[in-house]
């Protein structure tokens, strides 16, 4: 970081808040890195308003993204430093040393509380933003996202979805003609063997009652990373995908599902998210929703066995596309928010928000 005095600080600090309303670009800081990558996934190590246009796509670009701590003379001067709240902060920079009132600090993390491995109970009140999958963050960062093909507008994740009524008669031809091939139940690609969820005796149980397919390191089956087969065979062979979350937590649903649902197989879900929340009506089997694992093991056999019903579970793609987007854009978007740099929020207890969003026992009996 580049030496200033005191007082040259504080001067340029004044002139940058005098000049916020009329300029435009708002600096945003990485604080740590994204599992290793310092990026975040991002293509550079500072992005400027022209590649969160045309790169990110987003409808608010004015802002810069950095990982280089200097890329301003002072941590003060960011509009928001963002930390990566599922690891370890660095040792040798566990923290900016000062901060500034007007900044935002945001907590940011795709995993679920089970796996958050950074404590949070000394940094009561350290927080004023929120970026994680749960739907009451302050910038929802999901893993997938259902656009309205007529109006291509965000439909869900959202916490009161407004989703078409599913029709009374539906045909997809391509699905229709895959069905009489697909002679396998489940298929299930897992490397997480023993989770907090119990997922993996939710499969044992199901399996007394129908085979099913594990690959990776819980299964006797291996389909390498990479390899486009792993994915085709969804199409070709198998009836349904378990989408099955090691933890249940709210809104928690992870790349598994979103992944299947590119494919023409019909997700078998099991988690603690409201998927009403963030999947249309009938284009899922959500495992809680059965009061044992026989019901559930009965219902997936009238589906699979039924070439009207197994299609009709596909209406979906005729209203609804996928999407991903940046979470980084409406981060963005935030900072421009009219009176957001008055704003003086912050969470002074991160640890009871994020870690009470989570349950140790599911509906469906096991």
């Amino acid at each position: 970081m580049t030496a200033l005095s005191d007082s040259h600080l504080w001067q340029d600090h004044l002139e940058r808040q005098q000049s916020r309303n009329t300029r435009s670009t708002r600096t945003i800081l990485l604080w740590s890195s994204f599992f290793g990558d310092p990026r975040w996934k991002l293509s550079w190590d500072t992005l400027g308003p022209q590649e969160l246009r045309d790169e990110l796509g987003c409808p608010v670009y004015q802002c810069e993204i950095t990982n280089q701590h200097d890329f301003l003379p002072a941590v003060e001067l960011y509009d928001a430093v963002v930390f990566h709240a599922a690891e370890m902060f660095p040792l040798l920079r566990p923290v900016p040393s000062q901060r500034s009132r007007h900044q935002a600090y945001v907590f940011a993390t795709m995993e679920s509380p089970g796996e958050t491995k950074h404590r949070l109970d000394d940094e009561l009140g350290f927080y004023n933003l929120t970026m994680t999958y749960r739907l009451d963050s302050d910038v929802v960062w999901p893993y997938g996202q259902l656009l309205d093909i007529e109006t291509d507008a965000v439909v869900a994740p959202s916490e009161r979805p407004h989703w078409r009524k599913p029709p009374a008669a539906f045909n997809d031809s391509a699905v229709w003609d895959l069905w009489a091939g697909k002679t396998k139940t489940a298929a299930w690609f897992v490397s997480h063997c023993e989770t907090l969820s119990k997922r993996e005796v939710l499969a044992d149980r199901l399996q007394e009652f129908f085979a099913i397919d594990i690959y990776g390191k819980c299964g006797k089956l291996s389909c390498a990373r990479g390899d486009p087969r792993c994915e085709e065979m969804l199409d070709t062979d198998y009836l349904f995908y378990l989408a099955f979350e090691n933890s249940l937590c709210d809104d928690y649903v992870t790349e598994k599902l979103f992944d299947a649902l590119r494919r023409n197989v019909i997700p078998v879900v099991f988690g603690g998210a409201d998927y009403s929340r963030i999947l249309p009506p009938h284009s899922y089997i959500d495992a809680s929703r059965f009061q044992s694992v026989e019901d559930l093991a009965q219902h997936l056999n009238f589906v699979g066995g039924d070439q009207e019903e197994y299609v009709s579970y596909f209406w979906w793609r005729s209203h609804y596309r996928l999407a991903s987007t940046s979470p980084f854009c409406d981060l963005c978007a935030r900072l421009h928010a009219p009176g957001f740099s008055h704003k003086t929020q912050s969470y002074g207890d991160i640890q009871s928000w994020w870690f009470n969003s989570c349950r140790l026992e599911s509906r469906i009996r096991l």
